[in-house]
């Protein structure tokens, strides 16, 4: 007896009409009939791990999918939404077509919230409960959101002593005749527990070399406390942070509770306190292949108190031995560096879990025919732990003092100042090299030297709702700093000489991520940014270079590069004691080296596509200004652009394609340029913003 052939169709589109407070690409991710991918993905697959097969059509599927298409609907407030579904088979080209036809009705919103079973708790305990789970009458119901407010609650009571609180799934109450929903949740709180006892485990093979007290300190709880599961938490984090254990768990142990009494046991796996690593370095700086070796040694609770000292050594040249056979900062025949550090950090300072690091180092920079030069320097920071029930996430201190001398060579100072002096004064090559020659003739002191020391707090907010992909909330940063008035008085006290300026510096970044998508795989986020420096004292135009601000690259306007938007050049003025970056800025490229004034922005949509896989597309703008008072909106540089990107497990990484749309030094319609000139890419780490 024959056998009929089954045809098969391959899945090539689903459609969704009617959907208008709903984006079609989350429905698509409730469905479980997906579309078969493109020819190219399917041509890759034939042959190798990469791309997809062909999707068929199935339309037993259908059914099932009008009803999770309804549930879903249902989870976002409209409960009254009507599916239907229906298909087309192209007997030709053997695709198949699914169109789910959707009237959405009007949604749901919220309007009262109760919370029963908390009666004997404290009544403060349950007014902050309410505020925190209230919701607005304009509001639209959600699942997420009333699910989101139940974790709340049970995370708050277990953050204020009930360990074993019990939060059953909350009724929801329709109200169809005014569209309103009410929810009522019911909460059994238990007993509210407090410590009686720490317990400390450890193993590893230094387990012999870390105090038990040293344990219980860093975790900070003791017997007495109240229990407290964003405590144990902190905790937790604290023992990693110190990078003495490999693996760490704070629990309270429910089994062994007596009363309304419960232990808390730390395990610890605590590994070697000694390590040593040997590093090869590779680069290609200065368009040269560049070989270096580097040497790290660790010791970790270095003298007790989990502190932590590492000693890290570097170096790099076209010729390493050569570097390491000349190392005086007099010689002139090597093109390469060397550093050292000392890092001394430990977790607690005053008995308070205040992180603190401190870093001097030394730098020595040769570049053959051009400039030697010697860095020191030392880095002191404090980065504070806050309570979580306040409003700032984040508060960190820093003092950085650096010292750096510069001996630059006649060849580069002549090849400098002869390109500033052919573009200023149009002249041939030949005279701008012969005046130059002279003028470097004149110069009784071929180096620099400068002295800057900077003291400043960062304050922070983070109110998302995720730190690697936030879909909504916003962020607040804010950047203070002063300049040298540390060295100042030491100069008057010690009754010498200091001409370095004095400083401050405010920088103010914000970001809001607003809900437009009503998706976790869609972002819609925007960005400000805003800067001053002012000399109260001395020169501003002495404020060195790394202390000012630029714009472009990466995380700022896309468009330009790196630091390429700064201030226009006319006007320059050459500090009386030049770094190499000043010079190499001012002489070559014929820019001043960065702005007092930073004004920049940014407007970005992100989309997760499938798997780790995502896009983004953005438009920036931003510039700097020597003065608050030469701001003008027609100096803004505009770029817009498009990203791909790859969410790691850690980090997400980035490229983005950036494009000049407004160009304020040339302001020719950007359809009339060559493309290579009005396109950057970068690649990056993180999100931009």
């Amino acid at each position: 007896m024959a056998q009929t052939k089954i045809i098969e169709f391959e899945l090539d589109e689903i459609e969704f009409t009617g959907n208008d407070a709903l984006s079609s690409s989350d429905l698509e991710s409730v469905i479980l009939e997906i579309e078969s991918p493109g020819w190219l993905s399917q041509f890759f697959y034939s042959f190798s791990p990469f791309g997809s097969e062909a999707i068929m059509f199935d339309s037993t599927l259908i059914p099932g999918d009008i009803q999770l298409l309804r549930e879903y609907y249902k989870s976002q407030g409209f409960f009254e939404t009507e599916v239907a579904g229906s298909y087309q088979l192209d007997t030709a080209s053997l695709d198949a077509r699914i169109v789910f036809n959707i009237v959405e009705n009007e949604p749901y919103f919220f309007r009262n919230v109760d919370i029963l079973g908390l009666e004997e708790i404290y009544p403060q305990y349950l007014e902050d409960i309410k505020e925190i789970t209230e919701v607005n009458s304009d509001q639209r119901y959600s699942n997420q959101v009333v699910e989101q407010n139940r974790l709340l609650i049970m995370k708050y009571l277990r953050d204020h002593g009930y360990m074993l609180v019990q939060a059953e799934q909350p009724t929801v109450y329709i109200d169809s005749a005014a569209n309103r929903t009410d929810i009522e949740y019911i909460v059994g709180s238990g007993r509210r527990y407090e410590i009686n006892n720490i317990n400390v485990d450890k193993t590893g093979v230094g387990k012999d070399l870390v105090e038990d007290e040293l344990i219980e300190n860093i975790v900070s709880i003791e017997p007495g406390d109240i229990y407290s599961l964003d405590e144990i938490q902190r905790g937790q984090i604290r023992l990693y942070r110190t990078n003495l254990f490999t693996s760490v768990l704070v629990t309270g142990i429910v089994a062994d509770t007596v009363g309304d009494k419960v232990p808390i046991n730390i395990s610890a796996d605590i590994g070697q306190l000694n390590e040593l690593s040997p590093e090869i370095i590779m680069n290609n700086e200065d368009n040269a292949f560049n070989l270096g070796i580097a040497l790290g040694f660790t010791k970790k609770n270095f003298f007790g108190s989990a502190r932590k000292f590492s000693a890290i050594t570097s170096a790099a040249a076209q010729d390493i031995t050569q570097l390491l056979r000349n190392p005086s900062i007099s010689d002139t025949s090597v093109f390469g560096y060397a550093d050292a550090r000392l890092i001394f950090e430990q977790p607690f300072i005053f008995g308070k879990p205040i992180y603190t690091k401190l870093e001097p180092y030394l730098t020595l920079q040769k570049r053959r025919g051009e400039y030697n030069g010697i860095l020191q320097g030392v880095k002191l920071s404090f980065d504070f732990e806050l309570p979580s029930n306040v409003y700032l996430n984040s508060f960190s201190t820093y003092l950085n003092w650096e010292n750096s001398r510069y001996i630059y060579q006649d060849s580069y100072l002549i090849d400098g100042f002869s390109t500033y002096f052919e573009r200023s004064l149009q002249v041939t090559s030949d005279s701008a090299n012969q005046i130059a020659s002279q003028v470097v003739s004149l110069l009784d002191d071929k180096s620099s030297k400068k002295t800057n020391s900077v003291l400043g707090v960062i304050f922070g907010a983070n109110k998302t709702d995720d730190i690697l992909f936030p879909t909504k909330g916003y962020t607040l940063t804010l950047q203070l700093e002063d300049g040298n008035s540390i060295p100042y008085l030491f100069s008057k006290i010690g009754n010498y000489d200091f001409s370095s300026p004095q400083y401050y510096k405010a920088l103010l970044t914000a970001t809001a991520y607003l809900p437009l998508y009503n998706s976790i795989e869609d972002a819609f986020g925007v960005k400000f940014k805003s800067g001053l420096i002012n000399a109260y004292s001395g020169e501003k135009l002495d404020i060195p270079l790394n202390q000012r601000f630029n714009a472009g690259g990466s995380n700022s306007v896309r468009g330009w590069k790196t630091r390429e938007l700064v201030p226009s050049g006319e006007g320059i003025y050459i500090p009386a004691n030049p770094s190499v970056e000043e010079l190499e800025t001012l002489l070559t490229r014929g820019i001043t080296p960065g702005g007092f004034f930073l004004f920049e922005g940014s407007f970005e949509t992100r989309h997760r596509l499938f798997g780790n896989f995502g896009t983004a597309l953005f438009a920036d703008y931003g510039n700097t200004w020597l003065d608050v008072r030469d701001f003008q909106f027609k100096d803004l540089a505009v770029a817009a652009g498009f990203g791909l990107r790859y969410y790691s497990e850690f980090i997400p990484i980035r490229i983005d394609f950036g494009f000049k749309v407004y160009d304020p030094n040339n302001p020719k319609n950007i359809f009339d340029k060559v493309l290579w000139d009005v396109m950057e890419f970068h690649i990056g780490i993180g999100e931009a913003f």
